[in-house]
């Protein structure tokens, strides 16, 4: 038998907030990798007597003994594969020629019980939500950002590209290459200065979404949100991270269509020449070649978008400090709200920094939340009992912006 995987109180208070804002069993499991059997127990055990609660009943009990071994033996054999093209490879097994198939769903919850030993546990990466109402999806202005890395030239070597693309326009609006010596990675630095370039270009959108890549978004459970993050919410932007590739299907296509078009066959002797051709190659994508893209629908980008021209939220690199708003960044840390386990002497991470509620509180899970009336962080204990406050003084608006030097 399989060894059960148990919830933490990170998983079940992960349940209780998603549940409480209206989210389904089945949205609740989904997003965080759990059944929805177990989503279930702990939301209607809530309030109760802490009972004993097991792994759930069922698991393709129910099913031909042929059909979970198939389905197990398969998934050993192709761990990257999902419920959906496993399915349809039992369907095609000779041995199971009339024998009734699981549900995605059920061969979903089949496999989450052997835990991280069969599927890669899912991380409940999570940012405040939005500090104003977005305007409706057909008015919303979204710029999509990834990077794309380790391109090889001839002559130049290895670069990094950033790309960032408007679906909503159907357009280019930024394509920054950088050297990447000794194969290093795009910084933070550089990220922001391309965002700065683009908004200077095109305005200020409502939303900028990116994967969830360590430089932009903290790894691990209840993520602290980034220097990146609250330089967008400071702006007025905010920071989208998608749960699925696809999500950010228009600068993935993008990159294929850069490298066709800017690096395939290409051979330049500079950086200069080279950031050249690139600013040409994006012009012409832009302005003369027509687009199959959603938004554009065989025409010219500009020519189905002229309003694109247009920045309804302008910005100037010389303008941000007027821009920027530390209230907003301070009103969206108060719709955050943080777990950690400390260490054996009380420790715990939150932001760039180590904090500390002393040895007492050692191997307990701690709450943080943002008080916006006296602009601090409290630290609570599981049961909600007050321990400290910790200072919000560290967050300054240069340090978010990226004029302060970073910490040690």
């Amino acid at each position: 038998m399989p060894a059960s995987r148990k919830t933490s109180f990170i998983d079940q208070d992960q349940f209780l907030q998603l549940r409480r804002a209206g989210q389904s069993y089945r949205a609740i499991g989904r997003q965080t990798g759990w059944a929805r059997e177990t989503v279930r127990k702990y939301c209607r055990a809530a309030g109760r007597p802490a009972a004993k609660l097991g792994r759930p009943a069922g698991c393709l009990r129910s099913f031909d003994p042929l059909v979970r071994f198939a389905a197990l033996r398969l998934k050993r054999q192709h761990p990257g594969w999902g419920p959906i093209v496993i399915l349809d490879e039992l369907s095609e097994l000779s041995h199971l020629r009339g024998r009734h198939l699981p549900s995605r769903s059920q061969l979903a919850t089949y496999y989450q019980q052997f835990g991280s030993r069969l599927i890669a546990p899912h991380l409940h990466r999570q940012l405040p939500p939005p500090v104003a109402p977005l305007p409706k999806p057909s008015e919303r202005i979204v710029f999509q950002l990834d990077a794309q890395e380790r391109i090889a030239l001839p002559r130049l070597g290895q670069f990094n590209r950033l790309d960032i693309r408007a679906p909503g326009w159907g357009l280019l609006v930024g394509c920054y290459p950088h050297p990447a010596p000794r194969g290093q990675r795009v910084s933070l630095a550089q990220t922001r200065d391309d965002c700065r370039a683009t908004f200077q270009d095109w305005g200020l959108p409502d939303v900028v979404q990116t994967d969830h890549d360590q430089l932009l978004v903290s790894s691990g459970n209840h993520p602290f949100p980034s220097d990146f993050t609250l330089w967008l919410v400071g702006l007025g932007i905010h920071h989208q991270l998608i749960s699925r590739v696809t999500q950010n299907g228009s600068v993935e296509r993008s990159h294929q269509t850069c490298h066709k078009q800017m690096v395939h066959g290409s051979d330049p002797a500079d950086w200069p020449t080279f950031l050249a051709h690139v600013r040409h190659e994006q012009k012409r994508l832009n302005e003369r070649l027509p687009s199959w893209a959603k938004a554009c629908q065989g025409q010219v980008p500009l020519a189905a978008h002229p309003e694109a021209r247009t920045p309804r939220r302008p910005y100037t690199c010389a303008t941000e400090a007027d821009l920027f708003d530390l209230r907003r960044v301070h009103a969206y840390l108060a719709g955050g709200r943080w777990i950690r386990l400390t260490s054996d002497r009380g420790q715990f991470n939150l932001g760039d920094r180590v904090w500390s509620v002393g040895s007492a509180h050692a191997h307990q899970p701690v709450v943080i939340r943002f008080d916006l009336a006296a602009l601090c962080f409290p630290v609570n204990s599981a049961n909600d009992t007050w321990l400290t406050n910790l200072p919000s003084g560290w967050l300054s608006a240069n340090r978010i912006r990226g004029l302060d030097a970073p910490p040690n």
